[in-house]
């Protein structure tokens, strides 16, 4: 008699650095997020057991009223591609308040046993916050670590794995703020989400929680500028 796996929910949240210095690579950020999307739909596919569901908040300004939610937890079989009009760099960087705001959204609706994966996207740090402090946004990933969420921390312009570090990410990316970078940058995010929908299927199929931090889904010379 063949096994039946169990179904989950998986949680593709996605905050973007929306500041006036990404301008430069605006295209190919809109292609990165697109091919992502277009990967998260074929992972599903490939793996039916696997519900996914995108959020897209970006980011830019001054405090919470430069952060706009532009996909709130759609199926991905659903989920509209992002579009110039989506994504018009231009003023500072409220990083903290992006990934308080977005983090505390999406903890009311995940329940036990669902996966989850936060992907940080930035080419500066924190400069424009208003509600919420790097202690404050770090206490907040620590929480949802143990409740089996992962993060990724990918940055450019900065020592990420440091960044990341401090706000309790243990799954750190550079990259070059290019056109050639960012697209690099693509590959490189979209064979870690690949690793992570595999560790989750892993779980599925052994009959545990995948609602498990994972801190390895960028392989060690993915991690390396280039």
């Amino acid at each position: 008699m063949k096994k039946e796996i169990r179904t989950t929910d998986v949680y593709n949240l996605i905050i973007l650095d929306e500041s006036g210095s990404m301008q430069d690579i605006r295209s190919q950020a809109i292609s990165a997020i697109n091919e992502t999307l277009g990967g998260i739909r074929n992972t599903q596919n490939e793996y039916p057991q696997q519900h996914h569901f995108v959020s897209v908040v970006t980011f830019e300004g001054e405090g919470m009223k430069g952060v706009k939610v532009r996909r709130d937890r759609v199926p991905v079989e659903k989920v509209e591609d992002m579009t110039k009009k989506d994504y018009r760099p231009g003023g500072c960087t409220p990083l903290y308040d992006a990934m308080g705001s977005a983090i505390s959204s999406l903890s009311k609706v995940v329940r036990d046993g669902d996966a989850v994966l936060v992907t940080v996207i930035t080419d500066g740090e924190e400069n424009s916050s208003l509600e919420y402090s790097g202690t404050a946004v770090k206490s907040l990933v620590a929480q949802m670590r143990e409740q089996g969420w992962t993060f990724a921390y990918i940055g450019a312009n900065q020592d990420a794995a440091e960044v990341a570090r401090d706000l309790n990410i243990s799954n750190a990316l550079n990259y070059d703020a290019t056109p050639t970078g960012a697209v690099c940058m693509s590959a490189r995010w979209e064979k870690a989400r690949k690793k992570f929908a595999s560790k989750v299927q892993c779980c599925l199929e052994a009959g545990t929680s995948p609602g498990v931090c994972f801190n390895d889904i960028f392989e060690d010379d993915d991690r390396k500028d280039r």
